[in-house]
C-alpha cells in the first residue's frame, strides 16, 4: 500500500503545463506514493500523454471520464479508490517543490493532533516566471475564513481518516465553485485542525486570464456556502453579512482590478 495517494484532476489544461505538473510529482524526494490522474472529460487526448509517463512509472493510475462532471465530483471519485494513508492534492497547471511530500509526510507523522497540512505559494505567470508570493496563517482560526480561504488547497495533504464521510467535496455532479472552501469549513466545524508550514511548497499558476469573470450563478452558490459554513463554525452570518456577500461584490469588480487586489494579498 502506498503511503500517499496524489489526487490529480485534469480538465483542458495546456499540455506543457500538464507535463511540468506531472514531472514535479514523479520527481519528488519522497517516493512512496500513487499518482491518480482523473481526466474529467477533457476536449483533447490526455490518455496518450499519461501513457507516455506510465510506461516508465508504474505509480500512475489513470481514470478517464467521457463527460465533464466538475472538480468536486472528480475529487470524490479519486478519494474512493485511493489506497494511501495520506491524500495529497495537486492541480494540472501547478508545480510542486520537489521536497513537498517529504515535508508534509514528516509533519503529519510527528503531529497526530493535525488532520491536514499545507503551506505557502509562489505565484507564477504563463511562462513559469515567479512574480509574487502568497503566505497563509500558520494555525488558522475560524475568523480567518471570513476574509479569505486560509489554506492553499493545491498544497494540502490530508489524513485519509478525516475524509471518510460520503462525498467529502459535496454532492456536486456538475461543475461548480467553492468545494474546497466548503470542505475546510466543514472540517474546522468538526474540530479537525489544520496547519500551514511556513515554507513555499508549490508554484501556483495565476495570470490575468485566471480572473475571467465567473458566472453569477457560481458566485451566488458560494454565498450559500459561506452562509452555511459560517453558521457551522459558530459565526453569526448576519453579523458577517459583508463577508457572506463578498462573492457578489467581487463579481462586480473588473477583472484586472480583481487580479491586482488579489496579488496584493497579505496574510
Amino acid at each position: 500500500m502506498p503511503s500517499i495517494s496524489v489526487l490529480f484532476p485534469v480538465y483542458n489544461c495546456e499540455v506543457s503545463y500538464l507535463k511540468k505538473a506531472i514531472e514535479s510529482i514523479l520527481n519528488q524526494t519522497f517516493k512512496d506514493f500513487e499518482l491518480i490522474i482523473y481526466d474529467d472529460g477533457s476536449d483533447y487526448d490526455v490518455e496518450s500523454i499519461i501513457k507516455d509517463y506510465s510506461k516508465t512509472d508504474l505509480r500512475i493510475i489513470f481514470i478517464k471520464s467521457n463527460k465533464n462532471h466538475g472538480l468536486a465530483f472528480a475529487l470524490n471519485q479519486m478519494i474512493k479508490i485511493a489506497k494511501g494513508k495520506y491524500l495529497a492534492r495537486m492541480d494540472a497547471d501547478d508545480i510542486s517543490s520537489l521536497d513537498r511530500f517529504e515535508k508534509e509526510y514528516e509533519f503529519l507523522e510527528t503531529h497526530p493532533e493535525y488532520g491536514f497540512v499545507g503551506g505557502n505559494l509562489l505565484l507564477m505567470d504563463s511562462d513559469d516566471k515567479v512574480y509574487g508570493k502568497r503566505n497563509y496563517p500558520e494555525r488558522p482560526k475560524r475568523k480567518d475564513f471570513l476574509k479569505f480561504q486560509p489554506y492553499a488547497h493545491p498544497t494540502i495533504m490530508f489524513r485519509k481518516s478525516v475524509l471518510t464521510m460520503k462525498n467529502p467535496y459535496g454532492n456536486a455532479t456538475t461543475p461548480g465553485r467553492g468545494e474546497d472552501y466548503q470542505l475546510f469549513m466543514n472540517l474546522t466545524a468538526a474540530g479537525v485542525k489544520g496547519y500551514n508550514l511556513q515554507e513555499d511548497l508549490l508554484q501556483y499558476r495565476e495570470t490575468k486570464d485566471s480572473y475571467r469573470r465567473r458566472k453569477l450563478s457560481d458566485q451566488i452558490e458560494e454565498v450559500g456556502i459561506r452562509w452555511n459554513g459560517f453558521k457551522k463554525m459558530g459565526l453569526n452570518p448576519w453579523h458577517e453579512l459583508f463577508y457572506v456577500l463578498k462573492p457578489i461584490i467581487v463579481w462586480l469588480v473588473p477583472n484586472r482590478l480583481a487580479f491586482a487586489i488579489r496579488n496584493g494579498y497579505k496574510s
